[in-house]
Parts: structure tokens; C-alpha cells; sequence
């Protein structure tokens, strides 16, 4: 039986480390995936109204603070248009009372009917 030393990690890799999970881009790429993480917790105030889960109102400012550019903000509309339309009972009118309820911005006003390539910053 070989045995190996164990090697710990030094203070250089430590301090590596620490730096390089500070060099994140000025503007990451937002993704679908993260919006719909954000806003899950939103789904059963807009299907049975009632009280704003506290994750909704956390979801909604985690992702007004990430919508920098139109670009974000269509990202945003076309995957919540699409994740919204396969909510069986989602009361659309109820779900624009979100960023009201919850203090954020609001650039899209969600509609079966919405054009997401029109969307943009307000």
C-alpha cells in the first residue's frame, strides 16, 4: 500500500482563489435558467393570489438588478412569456402585480399576446 503525503493548499492558491471569485464580468450573460430559479417562487401568488411568497419579492430584485441592457430585458421576456404559458390557471393580470407589490421595476407587462422582441429598458 502507497501512501501519499497530503498536500494542503498554500496561501498563494488560497489567495488565488479568493481574488479570482471576485473577477466575475461587469456583465454576465443573464440566462433563462436563472430567471426561472428566481421567479418559481412567484407562481402560486399569480395562479391563487393571496400572500407574495418572500422569495417572489427576492427572485423579482435579483433579477431587476442584473437587467442592464435590452438585451437582458428580452432575455427575460421571451423565457417568461414561455415558462408563463405552461402555468396551468396563471392569472396574468395578477402576475403584473408583482413588481408593484414587491418595489421593483417593471419593463415587461406579461400577455399571452406579448411581443418580446419589442421589450426594452423603461
Amino acid at each position: 500500500m502507497v501512501r501519499t503525503k497530503e498536500r494542503k493548499p498554500t496561501k498563494y492558491s488560497m489567495a488565488v482563489l479568493v481574488v479570482s471569485m471576485f473577477l466575475v464580468p461587469a456583465h454576465a450573460t443573464l440566462t433563462c435558467e436563472q430567471v426561472t430559479l428566481w421567479l418559481t417562487p412567484c407562481i402560486s401568488y399569480g395562479v391563487m393570489g393571496g400572500i407574495v411568497a418572500p422569495g417572489c419579492c427576492s427572485g423579482l430584485k435579483a433579477l431587476d438588478d442584473v437587467i442592464k441592457t435590452n438585451e437582458d430585458v428580452r432575455t427575460a421576456c421571451y423565457c417568461i412569456k414561455d415558462r408563463a404559458a405552461k402555468i396551468p390557471g396563471l392569472n396574468y393580470d395578477r402576475a403584473n402585480e408583482l413588481p408593484g407589490i414587491c418595489g421593483t421595476t417593471d419593463p415587461i407587462k406579461l400577455s399571452p399576446s406579448l411581443d418580446c422582441s419589442k421589450a426594452t429598458l423603461t
